[in-house]
C-alpha cells in the first residue's frame, strides 16, 4: 500500500514538474481553455440547472392550471439531449479529422449565448411562455453541450499524456469556481434591494449569463490555438463532412462490438454519467413543481452543492 501511495506521489510531482516548465504559450493556451469551463458554467449551473426548469415548470403550471410542469420540462431536456446525442459522435470526428475545432466551438457558442439572452424575453408573453422558453432553451442547449464537445476534443493537445487528469481537474475547478461566483452575483439580484419585478430581474439573470460566457470564453477564442492535426482532412464543405464523420462513427461501433469490456464500460459511463446529469437538471424544475421549494432557497440549495465540489475536484 505504502508502495503504491509512493508511487502516485512520485507521478504527481512529475506533473507537477512538467506543467510548470512548460514554455509561456503553453501556459496561456492552456489557461484559455480552463476559462472557457469557467464561462460556460453560467449556463450551465445558472440557466440549465437552476433558472430555466424552475421557470419553465412555472410558467407551464400557470398557463395549464395543471402541476405537471416538471413533467413537461423533462420532455424539452429528453428532446435536446436526443439530438445532442445523435449529433455528437459526427461533431467528435469532425473536430478530430479536421482543423475547424475554434471555428465549430464559436458557432455552437454564439448560438448558446444568443438563445440564452433572449429566454429573458419569455416570462413577458403571457400563456405561450413556457412555449417560447422551451424553444430557447432547446437550441440554446444544443449550444452548449454542442460546444462542450469540441471543448474536450482540445484537451489530447494542450499537455502531455501523462498531465492529461491534472489538467482535466483544474478544468472542472475553474468550471465550479466560475459557476459559482456568478451564480452568487444572481442570487444577490434575486434577493437584493432592488426595486424590480421578478421578471426583470430573470431577465437580467439571463442576459448577464449570457455576457458571463462571452466575455470569459473570449480568453480562449485569443489564447488557445487551433490544434494541429498531423492527417488532418481537408474541410469540402458540411455535407460531406457529415458523411465522413458518420462513416467513421459506423466503423467504430463495429470496432468497439470486437471488444465486449469496453462496449460494458462505455453502456455504464452512459447510464452513469445521463444518470448524475439528469438528477442535476431535473432538480430545479422537481423543487419548484413537487416540493414548493421557494425559488431563493432552490438557488441557495445549488450554489452550496457546486461550492462543496470546488475542493473536491
Amino acid at each position: 500500500m505504502s508502495e503504491v501511495s509512493t508511487n502516485n506521489e512520485n507521478n504527481s510531482d512529475i506533473v507537477k514538474k512538467i506543467m510548470s516548465e512548460m514554455p509561456a504559450d503553453k501556459k496561456r493556451s492552456l489557461k484559455g481553455w480552463y476559462f472557457f469551463d469557467w464561462a460556460n458554467q453560467a449556463y450551465a449551473l445558472t440557466v440549465m440547472t437552476v433558472i430555466a426548469p424552475a421557470l419553465m415548470a412555472s410558467l407551464y403550471n400557470l398557463a395549464t392550471g395543471t402541476q405537471s410542469g416538471d413533467t413537461f420540462y423533462a420532455y424539452v431536456l429528453t428532446f435536446s439531449m436526443v439530438f445532442v446525442v445523435v449529433t455528437a459522435p459526427a461533431l467528435g470526428v469532425i473536430a478530430d479529422k479536421m482543423p475547424v475545432k475554434k471555428k465549430l466551438l464559436k458557432w455552437y457558442t454564439i448560438a448558446g449565448i444568443g438563445f440564452t439572452a433572449l429566454m429573458g424575453a419569455a416570462p413577458y408573453f403571457g400563456s405561450q411562455g413556457y412555449i417560447i422558453l422551451a424553444l430557447m432553451y432547446t437550441i440554446g442547449t444544443i449550444g452548449f453541450t454542442g460546444g462542450n464537445v469540441i471543448y474536450y476534443s482540445f484537451m489530447p493537445y494542450l499537455a502531455p499524456k501523462n498531465c492529461q487528469d491534472h489538467v482535466s481537474s483544474w478544468g472542472y475547478a475553474y468550471g465550479f469556481m466560475g459557476g459559482s461566483m456568478v451564480l452568487i452575483f444572481h442570487l444577490i439580484i434575486l434577493l437584493g434591494p432592488f426595486n424590480w419585478d421578478t421578471n426583470f430581474k430573470l431577465a437580467v439573470i439571463f442576459a448577464t449569463s449570457s455576457l458571463w460566457w462571452w466575455g470569459f470564453g473570449m480568453m480562449m477564442f485569443k489564447w488557445t490555438p487551433e490544434p494541429e492535426i498531423p492527417s488532418s482532412m481537408e474541410w469540402k464543405g458540411i455535407t460531406n463532412a457529415t458523411k465522413v464523420a458518420y462513416s467513421q462513427v459506423f466503423n467504430t461501433f463495429k470496432e468497439v462490438k470486437k471488444f465486449k469490456v469496453l462496449a460494458l464500460f462505455l453502456v455504464a459511463y452512459l447510464l452513469f454519467y445521463d444518470g448524475v446529469n439528469t438528477i442535476a437538471s431535473m432538480a430545479s424544475a422537481f423543487g419548484e413543481s413537487v416540493l414548493r421549494i421557494d425559488q431563493s432557497m432552490n438557488v441557495l440549495l445549488l450554489l452550496t452543492i457546486n461550492i462543496v465540489a470546488v475542493p473536491m475536484t
